[in-house]
């Protein structure tokens, strides 16, 4: 006959098995997007009646809307895996993989469509259209001072609906994904601060930012809103910068 004390014993050794015999799911890449394939920002349809005689344009700038309420999160890292080519040439195009980790303790929810059109929505009444976006922007401090850090012109975004889930990558914790996107190393701001030089050590980081853009139209007024979902620098990618190549010219002789 089996005592109290013997099925504590049996439960005990089964839990302690099966803690053992279950290992958690490894951590992996679960999706990949090439950005350099084509892209598209959704355009806006709503707008303001032309019978307006004096229209009012504003701007919103709203807080996160994520869990936490930070806009600097700690559940997503953010690494340069690699650029092609491997040394980057002043006003020279490249292209750069750049990974997208969870490494928090709960899924992470990326957008995951190229097509921005494809998850632009419109409520109801026709008053509102929005949609969730995440870009990546590439920052390059070169020379021996590295005081700033210069904004390159890149390209690539990933878009959701934010009332759509299957619009989205989730990422279970220790999982990742891989976007590819295109840049040229060149100053992508209209007001450079700072130039590019010649390094044999530059630093390359790269900044995911994922907000939801919302565009309201109510009468002649109209708001367009910016609120933050999160933003996630990336530890330096050392890289090697150089000067343009120079261009040779084809000579033609008369003989």
């Amino acid at each position: 006959m089996i005592d109290k004390a013997d099925v504590f014993r049996l439960a005990c050794c089964a839990l302690i098995g099966a803690r053992f015999a279950c290992p958690a799911a490894p951590a992996q890449m679960v999706a990949s997007r090439d950005i350099t394939l084509g892209w598209r920002v959704p355009s806006e349809h709503l707008s303001i009646p032309q019978s307006c005689a004096n229209p009012q344009s504003s701007y919103a700038d709203g807080k996160s809307v994520g869990p936490g309420g930070g806009t600097k999160t700690k559940d997503l890292e953010v690494t340069i895996v690699e650029t092609s080519p491997a040394k980057l040439e002043i006003g020279g195009d490249f292209d750069s993989t750049v990974r997208l980790k969870n490494v928090g303790a709960q899924p992470v929810l990326v957008p995951s469509v190229t097509d921005g059109e494809r998850v632009l929505r419109t409520s109801a009444d026709r008053s509102e259209e929005k949609y969730e976006v995440g870009d990546i922007s590439f920052r390059l401090m070169t020379g021996k001072r590295r005081g700033v850090a210069v904004y390159l012109d890149s390209a690539g975004a990933l878009f959701a609906d934010p009332d759509d889930k299957s619009s989205y990558i989730s990422l279970a914790p220790g999982n990742w994904l891989d976007i590819k996107l295109h840049a040229r190393v060149e100053c992508g701001l209209e007001n450079c601060v700072g130039n590019l030089q010649p390094d044999d050590k530059a630093a390359l980081t790269a900044w995911w930012y994922q907000r939801v853009l919302t565009h309201r139209v109510n009468g002649c007024d109209e708001t367009h809103g910016s609120h933050t979902v999160r933003e996630v620098d990336s530890a330096p990618f050392t890289v090697v910068v150089k000067n343009p190549q120079p261009k040779h010219t084809a000579f033609a002789f008369r003989f």
